[in-house]
């Protein structure tokens, strides 16, 4: 039954779309105007999987108003949804959180036991298992599973991920959402895979449990708990199953400096190796401004095959091979990077900026760039960046032009690569500036999301920042 329509505005981080939220009694249906008169079919979702929230400040840096406002999201994310008046937003918001009511009390399957990976400070881990209703939510259930565990500490000392069956990465909960519907969600599309059937049907009879006993590993929800203390790096299924085997995984290895190393110092290396390479400042390794053969061959590579490469900078290289790369480079031999994979060669483009010494936006300049993101006029904003990026070493700035002008290139295929600049940000934004000096937690939380809307918002804008045509240098 048809309950309400509205043009409306979904933002997610910097991003915001026009959108139409179409409410049935039993499903959400977002959609875009193609024409004056018709509209294209986006997302088709669920009234039981639908979750709402009052935590826009979680959801987008862009300062919304909660007058018009609130959050909204399905497995697995989360936008800020604007209305066009107070009245409008609160006429929505009271529809939706009745009919997810009536959808969820219509349910057949009200509770599901879920699987639980616990990481604690020490790198230790466990699994436990936790029974989770249809209705509650991410925080309810992390303060139900460290009651079973008998951990301490409150629940907003810790923090629940997610990875799903779908080859996606890790996703960090807020703590609205709904555990079941993302595990429901999950075992439906994996149903569907396999039977072919629509999901709205299948499993109509309440066999999602037995069902999800019977799926694959690897196609099933894997949901994570873990400090909030630790760094919020991008988690992944093969190396939480690896973490069982040893208590230093590759979690943090991937795409982040370890959290073990003094902010802004580099990792140590092997003294009985001369480093050629990895560790040592630009413009060092940069002579006459021009960038080091196997660097700028690994930029080739992605520049050519990261576009049509789906999940590229986000799914994991062999460990193996990208260690075997980075001591031949750091040993000075020749290398030709042509055979390798292009996501060796984004883990070891990541590893190379995770090594610069101070960053490669300078960790001196930590403060003006983040005063620069905060800049809301956005012509205002592309003038503050441009002048922080003009007084960068020059190795610096080459290194930036050709490196944005991969991201850029890669963002415009999102479509099909799944990796637009908001997911690359992600990736790449703790290896490019950090706090130049140890602080909190809290302090370094902050700074992390901020310059991932830096890195994002470069990505956005490089033509204009970087100047000239950035193609041509490849």
């Amino acid at each position: 039954t048809f309950v309400l329509d509205e043009r409306v505005q979904l933002t997610v981080g910097l991003q915001t779309q026009e959108r139409h939220l179409i409410l049935f009694s039993d499903v959400l249906v977002i959609a875009k105007s193609k024409s004056s008169s018709s509209l294209k079919l986006k997302k088709q979702v669920p009234l039981s999987e639908v979750w709402t929230g009052t935590c826009l400040s979680e959801v987008t840096e862009k300062k919304m108003s909660p007058e018009n406002s609130f959050v909204i999201g399905w497995p697995t994310t989360n936008y800020v949804v604007t209305f066009s008046s107070a009245d409008v937003k609160e006429r929505w918001l009271s529809a939706l959180q009745w009919h997810i009511n009536e959808a969820k009390q219509n349910e057949f399957l009200k509770s599901l036991t879920l699987q639980i990976f616990v990481l604690d400070a020490d790198n230790c881990s466990s699994t436990t298992a936790v029974n989770v209703s249809n209705v509650e939510t991410a925080e309810s259930m992390i303060k139900k599973t460290l009651q079973q565990l008998g951990l301490p500490g409150r629940t907003t000392e810790h923090h629940l991920w997610v990875i799903s069956g779908k080859d996606d990465p890790a996703y960090p909960l807020i703590g609205h959402e709904h555990p079941f519907s993302i595990a429901l969600n999950c075992l439906r599309d994996a149903a569907d895979q396999q039977q072919g059937t629509n999901n709205n049907t299948l499993l109509a009879d309440g066999t999602e449990a037995s069902f999800l006993d019977q799926l694959p590993k690897e196609k099933q929800c894997q949901f994570v708990l873990k400090p909030r203390l630790q760094a919020p790096v991008p988690l992944r299924r093969e190396s939480l199953q690896k973490h069982t085997k040893r208590k230093k995984s590759l979690i943090d290895w991937a795409l982040r400096r370890s959290t073990s190393t003094p902010t802004g110092s580099p990792p140590s290396q092997s003294p009985t190796t001369p480093r050629k390479l990895f560790g040592l400042s630009l413009s060092s390794v940069c002579p006459d401004g021009i960038l080091p053969k196997p660097i700028m061959d690994m930029l080739l590579l992605l520049y050519h095959e990261g576009p049509s490469t789906r999940g590229i900078f986000r799914r994991s290289a062999n460990a193996k091979t990208c260690k075997e790369l980075k001591e031949k480079l750091n040993s000075g031999d020749d290398v030709q990077v042509d055979g390798e994979s292009v996501f060796v060669a984004a883990a070891v483009i990541t590893d190379f900026l995770r090594n610069i010494p101070d960053s490669v936006l300078s960790s001196d300049m930590h403060g003006l760039w983040m005063e620069a993101v905060d800049t809301e006029n956005r012509a205002h904003k592309i003038e503050a960046i441009k002048s922080l990026v003009n007084q960068l070493p020059e190795a610096n700035l080459i290194l930036l032009r050709h490196l944005f002008g991969v991201l850029h290139h890669i963002e415009q295929n999102s479509g099909v690569n799944q990796m637009n600049a908001f997911n690359l940000a992600l990736c790449i934004a703790p290896n490019m500036l950090w706090l130049p000096s140890p602080t909190g937690p809290e302090e370094e939380s902050r700074s992390t999301k901020k310059v991932a809307l830096l890195v994002q918002f470069l990505i956005e804008n490089s033509g204009e920042i970087f100047g000239g045509d950035i193609a041509s240098l490849f």
